[in-house]
């Protein structure tokens, strides 16, 4: 079959010629070149040479379509495609947890045990303070009313908690010709005073109102001792002393107000418990009692 002039031809088996149109060999897009540029014969034998042609990657298609002879691009791996899931094999041992690590590029980093909540956060920056306070208490010592005086001061973490220590004492002495151990003398007279640490944690700390809730844990003294009518120096006008070592554990609640950042005012109740009384005319019960009263604190909240 002659050839047509300045087309590219294709030598095929059998000694056939296989030529391309030239709208073909100057575009893919254009139609490709009919059959009828082949001969029967030709056609024939393109088909029975099919798996040689194929074999050769340099000799064009049998057919004359032009799209069969260009490649067709592959469409990009999306991340649910399958070339997408064989990215990465490894990491997560099964082909369905490399889909799940393909579509989410950056998963969230495993829980972390955090542990169980408590009163203090290790973690946190906490505020530091301190105070000191003074109370004035209405109280009940050895059958009678008196009054006790109290003073504290304490650390305050995070204006809430307050850890310190403090004590209270009754400044008028006691008649107590009927107490302690013989001989008895009209000049007798009675002194108490206790201490302690003292823990208070201030519920609503942050607000113009608070609850205050804690205890002081200690021990104290009951002394009598004989007036010599000079003075009323304990140490020097008072003579033939004798002492009680009592333990006093004493719960406390108050309700304050922040005046300032600095002054803080409460009224507050407690329980004096005693414990070890040994006195004679005295007992745990006649030496503790109830405190009620008002106190004030200046310090840093």
């Amino acid at each position: 079959m002659p050839a047509r002039p300045n087309l590219p031809c294709f030598a095929l088996p059998a000694g056939l010629l296989l030529c391309a149109s030239s709208a073909w060999a100057q575009s893919s897009e254009a139609p490709a070149a009919t059959a009828g540029t082949t001969s029967p014969a030709a056609s024939t034998s393109t088909a029975g040479a099919a798996p040689e042609a194929t074999a050769a990657p340099a000799e064009a298609p049998a057919q004359g379509d032009a799209a069969a002879a260009e490649p067709t691009a592959a469409p990009p791996a999306g991340p649910t495609s399958p070339s997408a899931m064989t990215v990465a094999e490894s990491p997560y041992g099964n082909g369905t947890h490399v889909a799940l690590a393909a579509a989410n590029p950056n998963p969230p980093p495993p829980p972390v045990d955090e542990g169980p909540d408590t009163l203090l956060d290790a973690s946190a920056d906490y505020a530091i303070g301190g105070m000191g306070g003074m109370s004035v208490l209405y109280t009940r010592f050895a059958h009678l009313n008196a009054v006790a005086v109290c003073g504290e001061g304490a650390v305050i973490i995070d204006h809430a908690l307050t850890l310190g220590g403090g004590g209270c004492g009754i400044p008028r002495n006691i008649k107590a010709e009927q107490y302690g151990t013989g001989p008895h003398d009209p000049n007798d007279r009675m002194t108490f005073g206790y201490g302690g640490a003292i823990a208070r944690y201030h519920f609503f700390s942050r607000r113009v109102a608070n609850l205050g809730v804690g205890a002081l844990v200690g021990a104290g003294a009951i002394e009598i001792g004989t007036w010599d009518g000079s003075g009323q120096d304990w140490q020097t006008d008072y003579a033939h002393k004798r002492s009680d070592a009592v333990f006093v554990f004493e719960p406390q609640v108050g309700g304050y107000a922040n005046i300032t950042r600095w002054l803080r005012v409460g009224a507050t109740a407690s329980y004096r418990i005693v414990g070890g009384v040994n006195t004679q005319g005295l007992s745990n019960g006649s030496v503790g009692g109830p405190m009620v009263g008002g106190q004030f604190q200046a310090g840093w909240f």
